[in-house]
């Protein structure tokens, strides 16, 4: 069975964090919760992941991404999988989807308020700190970006567990 409530849970802890943000700053404002580690930073990215403006193409991007949760929404109802817990991960992508997706709609209403999906959590790039990358901030990000990355990152691991397995077991008998 898909994990309903996580799907839920992720859509309205972001949609929440959102709201407040959009409610309590004014657009660029930035505030310091860990001293300068952790920033809320409120922007609106009209674009994709890390900064990548799409903007003349929004609405084929929330057409693409309407049509994704869709298809993963199909396919979490569908698997056929002995690990029940190999859907929490898809789920968490899946709300994370919907997340932003409901950013993404808002934008095409006219005098919604919405000029993109709403991005707020600020961090330092570690990668900065080791000579990789130039900009010493990271994207700005949202809740439903951590649950995206987090679901994909966890489902990739429990693959890679299970081929492993599979590999093994193949090997004994």
């Amino acid at each position: 069975m898909i994990n309903y409530f996580l799907i839920i849970l992720v859509v309205v802890f972001d949609q929440f964090s959102k709201f407040q943000v959009k409610s309590n700053l004014y657009l660029y404002q930035s505030i310091d919760i860990l001293n300068s580690f952790l920033r809320f930073t409120y922007i609106e990215n009209s674009g994709i992941a890390f900064g990548i403006d799409t903007s003349k193409y929004h609405l084929f991007i929330t057409c693409l991404t309407i049509i994704t949760i869709a298809l993963l929404f199909y396919y979490l109802k569908n698997i056929k999988t002995e690990n029940s817990y190999e859907k929490i991960p898809l789920s968490l992508v899946l709300g994370g989807a919907i997340g932003n997706a409901i950013d993404r709609v808002f934008v095409l209403i006219p005098g919604s308020g919405y000029s993109g999906v709403i991005d707020f959590i600020d961090m330092p790039n570690l990668l900065y700190f080791i000579g990789i990358m130039d900009n010493p901030r990271w994207f700005i990000f949202n809740i439903a970006d951590c649950s995206i990355t987090i679901g994909l990152i966890l489902y990739f691991i429990l693959q890679y567990a299970n081929d492993k397995k599979n590999e093994k077991s193949e090997r004994i008998s």
